[in-house]
C-alpha cells in the first residue's frame, strides 16, 4: 500500500506556497492529510468541497460532460485546487494568494496518477 503522505509531500516539494494538502474520500472524510498553515481548516473545508463536487458532478454528468476532473476555485484568502484520484477520491491542494496554481495542477495530476493506481 502506498505511503499517501510520502504523496502529498511530492507535491508540496514543488510548490513554495502550500497552505495544507489532503486526500479526502467522496464522503467528505480526509485520508490523510499535510497541514502547513495552522489557520487551514483541512477537514471542515473537505467536508464542506464535497458536497459541492458532488452536486457539480452529477451536473456536469447530466449535461454529458463526462465526469468531473479537476476544479479551481479562486478566494482573497488564497487558491484551492481538487484533482479526482480515482471514482472515490480526490486531492485537495490549497495555496496562499497568488500561490502558483498551474504548477499545483500539474504535480497534483501526476500524483493522482499515480495513487489512483495504488489505492
Amino acid at each position: 500500500m502506498i505511503e499517501l503522505v510520502h504523496s502529498l509531500r511530492r507535491v508540496c516539494n514543488h510548490l513554495d506556497d502550500v497552505r495544507g494538502i489532503a486526500l479526502v474520500g467522496m464522503d467528505g472524510l480526509v485520508v490523510e492529510e499535510l497541514q502547513l498553515d495552522p489557520l487551514t481548516d483541512l477537514s471542515t473545508l473537505a467536508a464542506e468541497l464535497s458536497v459541492v463536487l458532488k452536486g457539480l458532478g452529477e451536473t456536469v454528468s447530466s449535461c454529458s460532460m463526462g465526469q468531473l476532473e479537476n476544479l479551481q476555485i479562486g478566494t482573497e484568502e488564497g487558491v484551492i485546487l481538487v484533482q479526482g484520484v480515482g471514482s472515490e477520491y480526490f486531492f485537495m491542494l490549497v495555496l496562499k494568494p497568488g500561490g502558483n496554481s498551474g504548477r499545483g495542477r500539474f504535480y497534483l495530476q501526476l500524483e493522482a496518477d499515480r495513487v489512483a493506481t495504488e489505492i
